[in-house]
């Protein structure tokens, strides 16, 4: 595969995978990225890379003309779970490791392309933003894409997070809807109150009511409960019990229709002394752009440049953060992995040197060095 010639040569992958264990043994669980975050900017300062922190949180590398549309690329920096230090170790080809995929691949292949861009000497024709973002994970609501993108949306030509497998491109973003929901009563003694309503017990039957809701399969839309919590002893009566459920739909009426569904199981099993609440936590805009348009054209020439074909497709991401205020945003893949969201979490170590290659292709298109 081509390498591009305005760029230093690239690293060799045990060098990638030095630093990326080194990276993901920086902890950066859901809404508490700090520590990764400062590791970001102090390893890029350690390169020649002035990087700053914006006022959400991301680390941020702006390389280019002082005015001109640009293009953000963007990895986040946040881990789905929080599993402390990660000792991540190789076997048979595979880096193993919380966050190793999802998104140490795409913080290892935007650091280091952002590096050797810095290096080069070139001067692109368009500003290019290097974003090292947070808030994409768990309970997050993409607020460092969102924030990033509110700061930046009068100068932004495109947005092109990185994150998931290599060879696809997300060109329909999938809005997402997040709610807490569950009772509060009065409780007692499990003995002497036999027969007072437990908040637990009412949280399974909404959770049985909510599997027997009709979920279209067309438009493609999915309902799932992740979470669920409550009471505070075997022998006493839960006062509290809630959950945490995800909704997505391709289709913004069909995702407004099954909530509006879910409110209705909890507020129909309310009856006196039991309350209920069920209150949004989570609003991701969905939003598409054509296959035609240029931003996936782009994607898809600097894949073919390395020997790959692309796999169109939809999901929620750090686009959906430009799509939902009308900049163009597509997310590209740059890794091979599985078991995402796990602690057995893998990536193909391979995998990073066509990331990085496809990467520097798709630079090379959008920033147009000289």
């Amino acid at each position: 595969m081509a390498w591009p010639t305005w760029l230093p040569e690239a690293p060799p992958v045990t060098e990638l995978v030095r630093d990326l264990k080194a990276l993901v043994a920086v902890p950066a669980p859901p809404q508490r990225e700090a520590q990764r975050t400062a590791y970001l900017r102090d390893w890029l300062a350690e390169r020649g890379l002035p990087a700053t922190i914006d006022k959400t949180g991301n680390v941020v590398v702006r390389w280019g003309p002082e005015t001109g549309r640009a293009t953000a690329l963007l990895a986040h920096i946040d881990t789905a779970l929080d599993v402390g230090v990660v000792q991540a170790h190789e076997e048979g080809g595979r880096l193993y490791g919380h966050g190793t995929a999802d998104n140490g691949s795409g913080l290892s292949v935007l650091s280091h392309l952002a590096v050797l861009a810095a290096r080069s000497g070139a001067t692109p024709r368009k500003p290019v933003y290097f974003v090292f973002n947070v808030g994409e994970e768990g309970l997050g609501d993409l607020r460092g894409a969102r924030g990033f993108v509110q700061e930046h949306k009068g100068e932004l030509e495109a947005v092109v997070a990185l994150d998931g497998r290599l060879g696809d491109i997300v060109h329909q973003g999938i809005a997402s809807r997040r709610l807490d929901a569950g009772f509060e009563t009065t409780g007692g003694h499990s003995w002497s109150d036999y027969g007072s309503p437990s908040a637990i017990h009412l949280l399974g039957q909404a959770i049985a009511r909510l599997g027997d809701l009709s979920v279209p399969r067309t438009p493609r839309t999915t309902l799932n409960v992740g979470v669920i919590s409550g009471g505070s002893a075997v022998n006493a009566i839960a006062r509290e019990a809630h959950c945490l459920i995800d909704l997505r739909s391709e289709d913004p009426h069909s995702l407004h229709r099954l909530e509006r569904d879910v409110r209705a199981v909890f507020q129909d099993l309310a009856h006196m002394p039991v309350r209920f609440h069920c209150q949004c936590i989570g609003d991701r805009p969905g939003g598409a752009v054509d296959r035609d348009h240029p931003l996936v054209e782009t994607a898809t020439a600097a894949l073919a440049e390395v020997g790959l074909t692309p796999m169109f497709t939809a999901g929620s991401t750090d686009a959906n953060a430009a799509l939902g205020q009308g900049v163009p945003g597509i997310c590209c893949g740059v890794g091979r992995g599985g078991l995402a969201h796990t602690p057995d979490e893998w990536l193909d170590t391979s995998s990073l040197t066509d990331g990085l290659s496809f990467a520097a292709a798709l630079l090379t298109r959008t920033a147009q060095p000289r």
